[in-house]
């Protein structure tokens, strides 16, 4: 058969080709044997699961690709190979795909729900031995650090203050916002009218010792009674009807009698959640960024109306309550009302009777 120079080029092609496909899978060959090589060397390295390990301290920090495989560097391969085995009693799984330990915490300065309206109960009945909220487990000596509900309250510590005072309680008002003042009786004594305007404004009251004792405490339980009811005297004074149903230890500086005493004359003992320590005068910027943040549902802010310069405090209570009225509801931590008087016991048997 005579053989053309079309069949004849077509051949050479078909040699050449077969040569170079040939070329390159014994390259490849070669090639992947090198690379099954390498990763037999490595001990199957994984660089990302070896850091992410390393961080936990599982692994050695030496360990590099291309070296000879470690004892923790085979372990670290075997954790992520798919487990069969079964558990070991300590570690047994969790039975649901719940976390263990109940729902995580609300996350700080985000309501979980819609804050309620800013109302709380003023119907509790309140007298000796009766204050209007239980103790807090949480607290110092079960001090109240949290309001209980998912309303923030804001307290004003040291006043009354004739400067101070009205401004806050300006601020407020502009805000429609209920705080408690927690009052100092030789000021409440000084300043009747500012203490008449608290009430006026629908704001809690709260004893804060005579003179703003640090070490009250510490001292027996007689002076410490005589102490208290020395200040909510100096307040009566002032407003005879109002109800004096809180206590706050200066200085946060509780102990058991302290606590002890002011339940016996119908007072919970307040201490707090979020402090901005703006009695050290920090700035306003400060005392913004701890409130604003820190703050939750059901936190109790400890500020200052009162005790010194407090100029701080109210330039950031300009930005704190629009921010606070946003997110959350505030309002005054409940009064609490006198038991109801009853006729033939505590009123004339008959009505209209002197």
């Amino acid at each position: 058969m005579k053989i053309g120079p079309t069949t004849r080029t077509l051949a050479i092609v078909t040699v050449i080709a077969s040569a170079i496909i040939g070329s390159s899978f014994a390259l490849g060959n070669a090639t992947r044997q090198e690379h099954e090589q390498g990763r037999s060397a490595a001990g199957t390295y994984d660089s990302d699961a070896v850091r992410g390990d390393r961080h936990r301290g599982a692994a050695a920090d030496d360990e590099r690709p291309g070296l000879p495989a470690s004892p923790s560097s085979r372990a670290v391969a075997k954790a992520h190979e798919p487990r069969t085995q079964e558990p070991k009693p300590d570690t047994a799984p969790t039975p649901t795909a719940q976390p263990q330990g109940g729902a995580a915490p609300a996350k700080q300065g985000v309501p979980a729900a819609p804050p309620l309206p800013a109302v709380f109960n003023q119907q509790i009945v309140v007298g000796p031995g009766r204050p209007p909220l239980m103790p807090d487990k949480a607290g110092p000596f079960g001090s109240r650090m949290t309001t209980g509900t998912m309303q923030v309250a804001l307290t004003f510590d040291d006043g009354p203050d004739p400067k101070y005072t009205p401004e806050v309680l300006a601020l407020l008002d502009e805000y429609g916002v209920k705080a408690t003042f927690c009052l100092v009786g030789e000021m409440a004594a000084q300043f009747p009218d500012l203490v008449r305007e608290i009430v006026a404004h629908g704001h809690t009251l709260c004893n804060h010792t005579w003179n703003h004792d640090t070490e009250l405490g510490t001292r027996s339980k007689a002076v410490i009674r005589a102490d208290m009811q020395k200040t909510s005297d100096a307040i009566h004074a002032a407003v005879p009807d109002a109800k004096i149903s809180y206590f706050r230890h200066p200085g946060g500086a509780w102990t058991q009698a302290a606590v002890d005493v002011a339940k016996e004359l119908g007072m919970s003992s307040l201490h707090w959640t979020v402090d901005p320590v703006d009695w050290m005068k920090p700035g306003a910027k400060s005392i913004e960024k701890t409130v604003m943040t820190d703050t939750g549902i059901g936190s109790i802010v400890l500020m200052h109306d009162a005790g010194g310069e407090r100029e701080g405090t109210v330039q950031a209570l300009k930005k704190i309550l629009p921010d606070l009225e946003k997110r959350f509801a505030l309002a005054a931590l409940p009064p609490g009302i006198d038991e109801p008087m009853l006729h033939g016991r505590d009123l004339p048997i008959h009505r209209g009777q002197k």
